[in-house]
């Protein structure tokens, strides 16, 4: 299970290249016929710049054959921001990608593909506060 946080947001797409390049080096350490299960905590995210918004959707749709499902968690008082995610996820063209406003229901979404070691990390990610950097394994 892949866990991104982008609590700073994407200010350029310089910012969103560099996230997509360190999962890349995450995900090519896996086999390539492995497909990634995704939680994204997007509850933080700032609105985004329109290109930053535009190369984080080339991106997340260039990595649709590895992802098996992906779930982000936005914040829905934000309406901007949320608007902005939920045209990302859609034109990434990905029935398997999800918003929630509901850790719950993103929780029970990707239960579904997720191992009891994983599923208590992804309770433990969406629990965590984001100011504080996550536990070392």
């Amino acid at each position: 299970m892949l866990e991104i946080r982008a609590a700073a947001g994407y200010r350029t797409a310089a910012d969103v290249d560099q996230l997509f390049d360190a999962l890349q080096r995450e995900v090519h350490k896996l086999p390539s016929s492995e497909r990634v299960v995704a939680a994204v905590d997007w509850r933080f995210c700032p609105l985004m710049s329109p290109e930053a918004a535009q190369r984080i959707g080339q991106r997340i749709a260039a990595n649709n054959d590895r992802t098996e499902r992906s779930a982000a968690l936005a914040d829905p008082n934000a309406a901007l921001p949320v608007l902005q995610f939920l045209r990302v996820v859609r034109e990434a063209e990905h029935p398997e990608r999800r918003v929630f406003f509901d850790p719950i229901e993103l929780i029970h979404y990707l239960s579904e593909r997720l191992s009891a070691l994983e599923l208590t990390r992804l309770h433990s990610f969406l629990t965590e506060d984001p100011a504080k950097p996550a536990p070392s394994t």
